[in-house]
């Protein structure tokens, strides 16, 4: 039997710890996160990944937002995403001091 799940959705769902499953976040297409959303909130949760989920959910409805004449998202949402991009970013890119 072969695994049909999409390559960067195991990679979520093998990821070993929350910087790794923040990384593959950050490195997914919207598109994915849009088709998938759904399965994505769910890895995130099973491996209790708050800050995961609450990224998805930002990213779903940026991707959702009505845009302006200018083909823009709302600017408070575009601006959130882009701090909770950053925060993540930086939690992923962390190294372990041992």
């Amino acid at each position: 039997m072969t695994d049909s799940m999409l390559p960067i959705l195991r990679q979520l769902h093998d990821a070993d710890g929350d910087r790794a499953r923040a990384d593959t976040l950050l490195r997914m297409p919207d598109s994915v996160i849009l088709k998938f959303h759904r399965v994505i909130d769910t890895a995130c949760r099973r491996a209790g990944f708050e800050a995961g989920w609450n990224f998805v959910a930002l990213r779903v409805s940026l991707g959702l937002a009505v845009r302006d004449g200018a083909g823009l998202p709302p600017s408070d949402l575009a601006a959130s995403v882009e701090l909770f991009r950053v925060g993540l970013a930086e939690f992923a890119a962390e190294v372990s001091h041992g």
